[in-house]
């Protein structure tokens, strides 16, 4: 008897030990470049929400500092008619109005953008689906 073979290893057996071999090889370079895809769709979904959570923060500064000034020039406006207390009573309970709509919006628009690697999520679904068929097919 030959040492190097050994007493159950058939031609049989061996062409499905490497259909499996070849099978869990492509599995393990599937899962490599589904991990690929997941961080580059991370990446570009989140560089795009940094992106407009930086402009948010710089229209913010510039709009507040715009603001305080025209909110102080249209009180001293009103204080023709009214009180100085009452005219800035007037101009905060404006801002407060304006500041709420802004905020609604803003929670809209990040909310509108998404971190979540769809075409990943979708491509592991066909990526199981395949395996799945692979392995029912070295079964049979």
């Amino acid at each position: 008897m030959d040492l190097h073979t050994s007493p159950t290893a058939t031609p049989e057996n061996e062409s499905i030990g490497s259909l499996l071999s070849g099978l869990i090889g492509d599995l393990q370079n599937l899962i490599r470049g589904e991990v690929d895809l997941a961080k580059t769709e991370m990446r570009e979904e989140v560089g795009a929400a940094m992106r407009g959570a930086v402009m948010l923060a710089v229209a913010a500064m510039l709009g507040l500092t715009a603001l305080i000034v025209l909110m102080f020039g249209l009180a001293s406006y009103i204080e023709k008619w009214v009180n100085e207390w009452q005219a800035l009573g007037i101009v905060g309970l404006g801002l407060v109005i304006v500041a709420a709509l802004a905020g609604m919006l803003g929670k809209r628009r990040l909310s509108a953008s998404s971190i979540t690697p769809d075409r990943t999520i979708e491509s592991l679904k066909e990526d199981k689906q395949w395996a799945s068929q692979q392995v029912k097919s070295v079964k049979s």
